[in-house]
Formats: structure tokens, C-alpha cells, sequence
């Protein structure tokens, strides 16, 4: 990989490595809802959990998802847009429940 294409993707894998995600609104939920260790237990869990989808990925996810594209193709999509909705919601009340 040349300089001229590696400084960019530093960058950007830099911002977003800074960017709050779910992982951090789910351990920031943990703390709040449960206190410093409960928030102590999930950050294991989430870094386990990144390796598992490192991992896959490095393996070939993208072979099984092209043997099953017609099934992903069918899968609903506002099932699934709602039940990331329906996480965040969740997310939203443990935390301001906790305030």
C-alpha cells in the first residue's frame, strides 16, 4: 500500500475509531444503570464480541452471504430497521432511567 492511500485510510479508520457507537452507548447504559463494574463486565464482552466479527469477516462472510444472496435478498427490511429501533429505545430509557 502506497503513503498517498495509507495516511487517508489511517485517518479515517482513526475518526472512526472515535466515533461513539452502540458498543459505547450499551456500556455507558451498563455504567449508568448498574455502576462502574457492571460497565467494567460489558467491556470485555463488547471487545470479545469485536473479535468474533473480525474474525468472521477474515474468514469469508462475504462467500456465505453470495451463497445465500437470495435469501438476504428477501429478508424484510423494516423488521430489521425496527428492531434497531427498538435497541436504541431501550438504550435511551435504562440511561435515563438511571439519571
Amino acid at each position: 500500500m502506497s503513503l498517498e492511500t495509507w495516511i487517508p485510510f489511517a485517518f479515517a479508520t482513526l475518526a472512526f475509531a472515535c466515533m461513539p457507537g452502540p458498543a459505547i452507548l450499551y456500556m455507558s447504559a451498563r455504567t449508568l444503570a448498574y455502576g462502574h463494574r457492571a460497565g467494567l463486565m460489558a467491556a470485555p464482552g463488547v471487545h470479545l464480541g469485536c473479535h468474533v466479527h473480525i474474525a468472521a469477516s477474515t474468514v469469508g462472510r462475504h462467500r456465505v452471504l453470495r451463497l445465500l444472496a437470495g435469501l438476504v435478498g428477501r429478508l424484510p427490511r423494516p423488521g430489521l430497521e425496527a428492531g434497531g429501533i427498538v435497541l436504541v429505545g431501550l438504550s435511551v430509557a435504562i440511561m435515563v432511567r438511571s439519571v
